[in-house]
């Protein structure tokens, strides 16, 4: 379509605005619900998992990687054949509940193909030419998708006059995607989206549409602020949360500082200009740690009590057990409060980072804690529990692009492993780094002085083996 000068500017400047915000998630809180408020929000977040969960199952496979690009088509013969009424929800709610379980399965698949190509830039055997036509194949989402049925395909002519064995290739790509799909997601809780057709505000209120045609349900609010976008509504105990995301304006400070983190243990961050933040979080973990550790204790002898109780026929005796000493409101709402508790301190020391050290660029390794299971003992990994991991890494990029901060990530490969002085390998001892020639520093310093190097390691890439990184590594100890 042509544009004018006048339109292409307007389409710029919308680019420009989208560029220069960032989306945070703004929390509405309910008070406590009545029983018949909780009950029909519970029923809609029942059905709405229904619909996610069937979508799984029915379009997460290797045939529906093709249909998932045309979700209305989906949507469309739902309504013509009336599929969609089993449901028992309103139009606006089961097409939300299909849109979000498809957005989640394009995403999982954009996963797949991620984690495959890397894989195959990691295979020193495989040609440029072959590691093009896999990358060829991965882009185009029916070629895959026939590959995977085991079926035949039509490349391009420039592709076949690279005589490849597209049998060994083909299978390589099938071998590879079996190994990262994973199973099939399912969602376990009744948590649910409306749009801004199934609700609306008024006097400190929020009215939602129920199952029931013309019916809404009156939700008491904490705030009266008013959102016109789809929100998210998840139950806490007796009440509900809103979770909106707002666009909102990022923040130009003009920091030139270029910086290395190391993420750790005994400190949340180590920072290439010796400096560490986060020193209390072990704290907080190993005081929850042994207090859900007696409670749990506690709680496991009544579960085998009660199952006494079962097996014995003492039925009134086990529903007793159940009623007054397993119920998971009081649990939830202690392990809640110290998980919100960890998040407030996790972002206060991300804060003090960005404060204290004025970064224009963090340069970190993945925060996803892939490496933890050679680096750290069992008893710590419990601590770190997988909802932290990813908590940080989310933060941090937030935090991050909120401020206008670029984030590097590096090759992590041997980082915790060398001296940042000399290069040589040497020994991490608990928290401190032993090399022999330098002698000590502090291990999470050090690591982030290595990880500030690699930024501009010419040889060592993002993706580099960790076989191939200890060859350069060993090789320029060689040369000196």
């Amino acid at each position: 379509m042509f544009c004018t000068p006048f339109c292409y500017r307007m389409v710029l400047t919308e680019e420009v605005r989208e560029l220069e915000t960032v989306v945070k998630t703004v929390k509405q809180h309910s008070y406590s619900l009545d029983n018949n408020a909780l009950k029909e929000l519970k029923l809609i977040g029942e059905r709405y998992r229904c619909v996610k969960n069937y979508v799984y199952s029915r379009y997460s496979g290797i045939n529906s990687i093709v249909l998932i690009k045309r979700d209305r088509d989906i949507r469309d013969e739902w309504v013509k054949t009336k599929f969609a009424e089993q449901w028992k929800l309103p139009a606006r709610y089961w097409k939300l509940a299909l849109s979000e379980a498809v957005s989640n399965i394009k995403s999982s698949w954009s996963n797949i193909k991620l984690r495959v190509k890397s894989a195959v830039n990691k295979n020193k055997k495989l040609s440029k030419q072959e590691l093009h036509y896999i990358r060829y194949i991965l882009k185009a989402d029916e070629l895959y998708q026939r590959i995977l049925q085991n079926k035949s395909i039509q490349i391009p002519e420039a592709i076949k006059l690279y005589r490849l064995d597209t049998g060994y290739l083909n299978s390589l790509i099938r071998r590879l995607t079996r190994k990262y799909k994973g199973k099939v997601p399912y969602s376990n809780t009744d948590t649910f989206s409306i749009d801004t057709g199934l609700y609306s505000y008024g006097d400190g209120q929020i009215r939602i549409s129920s199952t029931k045609k013309g019916k809404r349900v009156t939700v008491k609010l904490k705030d009266r602020n008013i959102y016109d976008r789809t929100m998210t509504v998840k139950f806490k105990d007796n009440r509900i949360e809103l979770h909106c995301p707002l666009k909102i304006a990022k923040k130009k400070h003009g920091y030139q500082n270029i910086i290395g983190i190391d993420k750790g243990y005994r400190t949340l961050f180590a920072v290439s200009g010796k400096t560490t933040y986060g020193e209390n979080l072990n704290n907080y973990l190993s005081e929850e740690t042994e207090r859900l550790k007696e409670v749990n204790s506690a709680r496991n002898r009544f579960y085998a009590l009660k199952n006494r109780y079962l097996s014995e026929g003492n039925y009134a005796a086990a529903q007793n057990i159940e009623l007054n000493n397993l119920g998971k409101i009081k649990y939830n709402r202690k392990k809640a409060k110290h998980d919100q508790r960890v998040k407030s301190y996790i972002n206060h020391s991300i804060n003090g980072l960005i404060k204290n050290e004025e970064p224009g660029e963090i340069v970190m390794e993945d925060l996803s804690f892939a490496s933890w299971n050679d680096r750290f003992p069992k008893s710590v990994k419990r601590k770190l529990s997988r909802w932290i991991k990813g908590y940080i890494k989310a933060r941090l990029e937030f935090k991050c692009e909120y401020n206008s901060i670029k984030y590097t990530y590096i090759n992590p490969a041997y980082t915790s492993q060398i001296c940042s002085k000399c290069g040589e390998f040497g020994a991490r001892s608990g928290e401190v780094f032993n090399c022999t020639n330098c002698g000590t520093i502090d291990a999470d310093i050090n690591a982030s002085l290595n990880i500030l190097k690699r930024r501009d390691d010419s040889e060592i890439k993002l993706h580099t083996d960790y076989r191939k990184v200890k060859e350069i590594l060993q090789a320029r100890i060689d040369r000196q």
